[in-house]
């Protein structure tokens, strides 16, 4: 029998595994490891069994590819709703509304949890600009120094929360700013969550 060549073997392994990593710990079909490796289906199953042999995968037929492992890559996700925008360069009131869900891995948050899409650029500094999806945790209180969701006598917006002798302040995140528009101390101030969190598209 001709013997298999180590370096593919490696080649097949690592695609199967990295496959299952990419893919929430789904397992490649058959033809998606011959179409990766250019392999007939003869010579593909050749490598598949000799993996097998080798204690590297678990496979029995059709559908039924596994690695040692496998369950534990799996990520659990919770459905997370997306809130109407929030503003992060002006005060202004936004009607909160569910513009959609998207699906969150469990472990980024604990406890109840929604997202909001930042419009404005008051937060740029840190990375969040207008269009970003914020995971926010709900919680009512925030330590000093958090990013956080807040409802003011101006409307609803995210920004910096400082507590500072008894005082609230709410810092801009954009150097840019100045005066009021960088620090705001409200005169009421209700926390609706704390930012955990920034999902964005990649240009």
């Amino acid at each position: 029998m001709k013997l298999l060549n180590e370096e593919k073997l490696n080649k097949m392994a690592e695609f199967i595994n990295r496959y299952i990593v990419e893919h929430n710990g789904a397992s490649p079909k058959f033809k998606e490891i011959l179409d990766y490796m250019d392999m007939t289906n003869s010579v593909g199953y050749r490598y598949l069994m000799t993996l097998k042999e080798r204690g590297r995968i678990s496979y029995s037929g059709k559908g039924t590819l596994s690695v040692k492992g496998q369950d534990e890559m799996r990520v659990a996700f919770t459905r997370t709703p997306i809130l109407g925008a929030i503003p992060c360069g002006s005060e202004e009131d936004e009607e909160e509304y569910v513009e959609g869900y998207v699906a969150i891995p469990s472990d980024w948050v604990k406890g109840e949890s929604f997202l909001l899409r930042a419009s404005g650029d008051s937060m740029v500094d840190i990375g969040i600009e207008s269009g970003d999806l914020v995971l926010i945790k709900k919680t009512n209180t925030a330590p000093s120094g958090k990013v956080v969701v807040c409802l003011t006598e101006k409307g609803s917006t995210l920004k910096r929360y400082y507590k500072e002798n008894g005082r609230v302040r709410l810092h801009a995140e954009n150097e840019t700013y100045e005066g009021e528009r960088r620090d705001f101390y409200p005169e009421r101030l209700t926390i609706q969550g704390i930012a955990v969190k920034v999902i964005k598209d990649i240009i």
